[in-house]
């Protein structure tokens, strides 16, 4: 990516709530200000920082092939928890969601946590003992709920109020259903079902609040049995948590949407470089490759033909009275001229041949695999093709004329070069354009 991008990329996670990092070649590329709290470095040691010294021992191994092979593009979990230690040496449990992304052209990870190291510490309490539910019950800070096994509550304790401005009296005897969202309803006969059947479920549910505001519960609900049988459960309001989520998938969703438009960008700059590249070894005039193209295939072959011992001719070629046409019908039909000489060379010649313009009057041909006698041909059959052509212009018809020097390089002229090769052709193309004049006077 380009700096401008690393910028634009930082300041927006900067903005997101939750502690992000940028993981690469087993090192952080960037962690943002929630995740310099969360671990309680500095920025620049957390950059500096063997990252698997912040993960728990018995969690360390785990974490580093799962990272090694989404790196890979292996399939692997979104999200898991596990434990990481601080400055403090604090053990924390996190829960991470884990995105595959390209960082400087590589791939990187993504990582976005959670501190539910206070969830987790108080799932642990209320699973070691049963005996503290009553300092629990009047004390914790989430929700504890009692109801009968037809979902109506027999008790809520005082957290109640703070959630959702009911009073505990309010939902006693009345169902789960009262604040309940609209939209969930119709699942409270599907938690009966669970709960009984399975003696304890987890999960999320969608309330409201007596004002009627939105509300998310993480819950754990535990059947207990006897004369009569009721069901226990502990709420948290999460609320923050899932809207922190929503954010996340929102902005995962607009981070996705700028690697497509970035992969578009990079394929256009592509296509432009390549297009601007032909373009600079193109002739505009006739569509020939220029004098750049000309020089760079002229060295490629002449390094072929060194390399393999095959033989290869160039032919100069120089329009001999162009002069007489362009003084004659003016510049217009003199570029005429040279379009429909391009032409009828590109269709007297193989495929295999190389074709250029390489000055105002003056074309080049380079014959792959051809000897000095073959070559003569060649030359002689262009002759043959471009004389008989005239160029007419307000009933003023000029013939035109070439001339053709003929070089070869083959086992007995290696050492001739890419410049002797040149000024031999130029000099034999001179010798006979002087020849070619003499006879049109």
């Amino acid at each position: 990516m380009l700096d401008w991008k690393h910028e634009e990329l930082f300041s927006f996670l900067e903005m997101v709530p939750l502690p992000i990092y940028i993981f690469q070649d087993n090192s952080f590329k960037y962690v943002n200000q929630r995740m310099v709290e969360l671990a309680g470095y500095t920025r620049e040691e957390l950059l500096q920082i063997n990252v698997w010294e912040l993960i728990d021992p018995a969690d360390r191994h785990l974490l580093l092939q799962r990272a090694l092979r989404r790196l890979r593009g292996q399939r692997e979990p979104g999200n898991y928890e596990f434990k990481a230690i601080n400055r403090r040496n604090e053990i924390r449990y996190l829960h991470g969601y884990f995105s595959l992304i390209s960082f400087d052209s590589r791939p990187a990870i993504l990582g976005q946590l959670l501190d539910v190291t206070r969830e987790k510490r108080l799932l642990n309490e209320l699973q070691k003992t049963e005996a503290r539910l009553r300092d629990i019950f009047d004390n914790v800070n989430d929700v504890i709920y009692l109801h009968d096994l037809k979902g109506r509550f027999l008790a809520l304790n005082q957290a109640v109020i703070r959630a959702t401005n009911f009073l505990p009296e309010e939902l006693e005897g009345k169902e789960i259903s009262t604040f309940l969202h609209p939209d969930v309803k119709h699942l409270v006969d599907e938690y009966l079902r669970q709960v009984i059947e399975k003696g304890e479920i987890r999960g999320l549910m969608r309330g409201l609040t007596k004002d009627g505001e939105e509300i998310f519960w993480e819950y754990q609900s535990v059947l207990f049995k006897g004369r009569q049988p009721y069901i226990r459960g502990i709420a948290r309001d999460v609320t923050e948590q899932v809207k922190m989520r929503r954010e996340l998938k929102e902005y995962l969703c607009r981070l996705e949407e700028q690697n497509k438009k970035l992969s578009k960008l990079n394929e256009e700059l592509a296509r432009a470089k390549e297009a601007l590249e032909t373009m600079v070894r193109t002739d505009p005039l006739t569509g020939l490759g220029n004098r750049l193209a000309f020089q760079e295939a002229l060295e490629r072959e002449v390094n072929r033909t060194k390399r393999y011992l095959t033989p290869f001719s160039l032919l100069i070629i120089d329009v001999t009275n162009f002069k007489k046409i362009n003084d004659t019908l003016g510049h217009p039909a003199g570029d005429k001229a040279l379009v429909r000489i391009a032409k009828l060379l590109r269709a007297s010649c193989r495929q295999c041949d190389l074709l250029f313009r390489i000055g105002g009057d003056e074309f080049a041909v380079l014959l792959p695999c051809t000897g000095g006698e073959k070559a003569r041909m060649v030359a002689d059959r262009l002759r043959q093709k471009i004389t008989g052509e005239t160029i007419m212009e307000t009933e003023v018809a000029i013939p035109v004329y070439l001339s053709i020097g003929v070089a070869t390089l083959d086992s007995r002229q290696e050492s001739l070069g890419i410049e002797g090769l040149i000024k031999l052709a130029d000099a034999r193309m001179y010798e006979e354009k002087s020849r070619q004049k003499a006879e049109i006077s």
